[in-house]
């Protein structure tokens, strides 16, 4: 409805408002886990820009309005702010929150068709250390996958094959390649269009060489169906006072938890919420 966010986004966020729940009831802990609602926005729509004072509603904000709807403490939530896909969202979770908060147990929620890119992504990214010869991380890393709600057959399978290609380049090249903090921030400084000087330069003066997305996939990150527009008016809004949310604003929330209760025995890492 044009007054709550659409019912896979709401799936989503009360997965992780009914895991802190049940942390909270099975250690008698009345203080929340942290949670960091990640992403500015994606590359392959463009940013929106709010209406009443011409600032970007980034989705990690979005995401975190919600949440505190459900209830959840603002003081345990957390946005970052700058990352822009998956591997900028796993280098500054690290880097801005997870290593400087001595956060070590975390737990990534997503969607089906994009947990195996993400675990790729946040395993290599988790285990680099900060520099060569560096000491190793100790990080315990989790993964909860949700049901693709809201999103057509169509755009799903276009999704899950752009995430097939982008998690055997994360095995097979990045990985190897990039094997400290450093290099990955080299990488992403000097080949990311959303990072690299020289590339934002060129896409703000119009001479760079844009990546066009097709369709169906522009639909699973958040592009309406009808009308062919672009807009990302029609992903995040405003109505009566409060962020609505429609169709993929949130590339995903990573829960950061702490003390966060597991069985003992190998949690299986695409768990999927029924």
């Amino acid at each position: 409805s044009q007054k709550a966010p659409p019912t896979y986004v709401k799936r989503r966020c009360d997965v992780v408002a009914k895991l802190i729940n049940a942390f909270q009831e099975q250690t008698n802990d009345t203080s929340a886990p942290s949670v960091v609602c990640l992403s500015a926005g994606t590359a392959h729509l463009p940013q929106y820009i709010t209406r009443h004072n011409g600032l970007p509603l980034w989705e990690s904000t979005a995401s975190a309005a919600y949440l505190m709807q459900l209830g959840i403490p603002e003081t345990n939530i957390f946005v970052e702010t700058t990352s822009y896909d998956t591997i900028s969202n796993a280098f500054f979770t690290r880097s801005s929150f997870t290593d400087i908060n001595g956060w070590r147990r975390l737990l990534v929620v997503t969607n089906e068709f994009h947990i195996y890119r993400t675990k790729a992504i946040f395993d290599w990214i988790f285990s680099v250390p900060s520099a060569e010869g560096g000491p190793t991380t100790n990080y315990e890393l989790f993964y909860l996958s949700c049901n693709n709600v809201g999103l057509s057959n169509e755009a799903v399978e276009a999704r899950r094959s752009h995430e097939k290609r982008g998690e055997k380049n994360v095995v097979e090249n990045l990985s190897k390649q990039y094997t400290t903090l450093k290099s990955v921030l080299g990488f992403l400084t000097t080949n990311h269009d959303f990072y690299a000087a020289n590339k934002l330069v060129r896409q703000s003066m119009g001479d760079g060489n844009e990546k066009r997305s097709g369709d169906l996939l522009k639909l699973s990150y958040g592009q309406k169906s009808s009308g062919g527009s672009s807009s990302r008016s029609s992903v995040i809004q405003f109505q009566d006072g409060k962020i609505v949310v429609s169709l993929y604003s949130l590339v995903f929330v990573c829960l950061v938890v702490m003390g966060l209760y597991f069985s003992r025995r190998s949690y299986y890492h695409h768990n999927k919420e029924s």
